[in-house]
């Protein structure tokens, strides 16, 4: 086995939707059916529970038939996921609808010491010299890094059984340069597009990866939700954001629902 291709910083995060080709899988006889079932169900079962491997299974709505997401450190573990459902025979009836390539990532525009250490003197009026301050600073150190560690190393949640998934990207046009402008302009929008996402923590999980250099798109968004309403409503209200409603850009937007290796042949029909 080649050596391990795995970042510098963060995970190699991967999704791959697919269409089944009826025709194709019709044209097997009703054995060879069942038995491409539970191959593909043995394969998903295992790869449910290999270790350092993350992989969501998903029906997909509308724009495929099914998809999977996985998170793993290693890029030949993705290259080689790819190859190993293809190299079913449920796999060799499925035809790629849209994959993409990215890499998690702690974003750039979160509240530096400085930018704290500020809000609590000129705002809350916290004397720098106060065991409150130092122990408020302290605080806002764990959270910070909690919080890298989450985004850079993410554990998928397991209890939202609706994904929903698009590309991004900010726009560089004249007069609507995203990257022409001051990172300190670029940290304000950020921030206020931040705030507003946060106001639906407890009903969507998100996962931001990069894919500038790796994929068509500068980012991926994959959104948790256990209500189809909270993707909506979230995604809406951010678009009001200046970042968004100025600067984004977007592609075309995948929801899945999670499924089981027990519930492949009835989700899927097969």
């Amino acid at each position: 086995m080649a050596d391990a291709l795995v970042p510098s910083s963060g995970w190699t995060v991967s999704h791959r939707f697919y269409r089944i080709h009826r025709t194709r899988w019709r044209a097997l006889a009703a054995p060879e059916r069942a038995a491409a079932v539970a191959e593909l169900r043995a394969w998903l079962a295992g790869a449910l529970v290999e270790e350092g491997l993350q992989l969501v299974p998903l029906a997909l709505v509308g724009k495929g038939d099914v998809g999977l997401m996985a998170v793993h450190p290693d890029l030949r573990r993705h290259q080689q996921l790819a190859q190993e459902l293809a190299a079913t025979a449920l796999g060799a009836c499925l035809e790629p609808v849209y994959t993409f390539l990215s890499i998690s990532e702690a974003s750039e525009y979160v509240s530096s010491e400085a930018d704290w250490a500020r809000t609590l003197v000129e705002e809350q009026k916290i004397d720098p010299t106060s065991p409150d301050f130092t122990a408020k600073m302290e605080t806002f150190r764990k959270r910070i890094a909690a919080y890298a560690e989450a985004r850079m190393y993410p554990r998928l949640p397991d209890n939202f059984p609706i994904v929903c998934f698009y590309p991004m990207a900010k726009a560089r046009e004249a007069g609507r340069n995203w990257y022409a402008l001051s990172f300190d302009e670029r940290k304000k929008l950020m921030q206020g597009h931040g705030d507003s996402g946060r106001r639906y923590a407890s009903r969507v999980t998100q996962l931001i990866t990069s894919a500038t250099g790796l994929d068509d798109w500068e980012w991926g968004v994959t959104l948790f939700a256990g209500d189809l309403r909270a993707i909506r409503d979230v995604v809406y209200e951010m678009r009001f954001d200046a970042a968004s409603a100025l600067y984004g850009l977007f592609g075309a937007f995948y929801i899945g629902v999670r499924f089981t290796p027990e519930e492949l042949p009835e989700i899927l029909r097969l």
